[in-house]
């Protein structure tokens, strides 16, 4: 059952003729639904708000008198299509800084407001600077804002939507960039068979976003699909990354283990602000060939 809100028979009327009031009797766990078309009905608490994270999700079997299906899953979300979200209202809500001198830290926590696009943030600053001036002058050792554990697992409903975040510069000399092939935003599925080993990582390339940040407050949107500019990791330093595929993706959001924004822009020093992440589709957009498994762990799509 949705952890918040109610679920609902239709009612008579409804169900026969198409008439208010919809809401019959309360759908209890193993009911059989008799709403027709196999409808029912789901109402929100009052007073309610849209919130930056999903309303809730049930679970169903099907039978055609032959035994249950495998379980499916109906994602409830808001009129914004927010799946899971970090405002930073109160605190850095786990998020933190990995690829410094130390392997983790915790991402550091304000609560002021910056201009238009940052009010209550986050933040991480580059302590850790790795140039090869032979080979050219990005820094080799990136630092990334590392999600928490509420968006990893299966958000493979996400497939066909966005992923939007907000970034702002503090310090940094933004003259002097890394490489447009850098990683803007990695997404990991270590469970998923690799080309070579098990494990898939996919990229989304600072090039391919349409908007250049210059270390003024920028808003990104990233959209969850393939052929918008992923990239998947070969697993192999002699091999370029091949583009994603539309399994690649789904595949990857459905067993999400991993997910990072880049930080580090610069090839030296700089202190760069995080603020209102959010993974949003409002509408499902999962393709019957990638729906063998809940996981998406057999797909089928070309």
């Amino acid at each position: 059952m949705p952890s918040t809100g109610s679920l609902y028979q239709l009612s008579q009327v409804f169900s026969a003729y198409g008439y208010e009031p919809k809401k019959g009797s309360p759908v209890k766990p193993g009911d059989l639904v008799t709403g027709s078309n196999s409808r029912v009905y789901y109402k929100r608490p009052s007073p309610d708000v849209g919130g930056i994270n999903k309303w809730g999700t049930f679970t169903y079997t099907t039978s055609a008198g032959a035994g249950d299906s495998p379980t499916g899953t109906v994602t409830l979300v808001p009129p914004s299509g927010a799946l899971v979200g970090s405002d930073f209202l109160l605190d850095a809500q786990g998020w933190t800084v990995s690829g410094n001198k130390a392997a983790s830290q915790p991402a550091t926590h304000e609560a002021y407001s910056r201009g238009k696009l940052l009010n209550h943030y986050v933040y991480g600053t580059d302590n850790k600077i790795n140039v090869d001036s032979r080979k050219g002058t990005s820094d080799k050792s990136l630092w990334y804002f590392e999600a928490p554990g509420s968006y990893l697992g299966n958000n493979g409903i996400a497939y066909g939507g966005t992923l939007s975040f907000t970034l702002g510069a503090f310090s940094g000399d933004f003259s002097k960039t890394n490489g447009d092939s850098t990683h803007l935003v990695e997404l990991e599925c270590k469970q998923c068979p690799g080309p070579v080993s098990m494990g898939v990582r996919l990229a989304f390339p600072v090039s391919a976003h349409a908007g250049k940040f210059t270390g003024d407050s920028l808003r990104f949107s990233v959209p969850l699909l393939e052929g918008k500019g992923w990239v998947k990791d070969s697993q192999n330093t002699m091999t370029p990354w091949t583009a994603a595929s539309k399994c690649d993706v789904i595949a990857v959001l459905s067993r999400l283990s991993a997910f990072r924004i880049l930080g580090d822009w610069t090839s030296w020093y700089e202190s760069v602000a995080l603020d209102d992440v959010q993974l949003a589709n409002t509408r499902g957009q999962l393709p019957l060939c990638a729906m063998a498994t809940n996981d998406a762990s057999v797909c089928t799509c070309t």
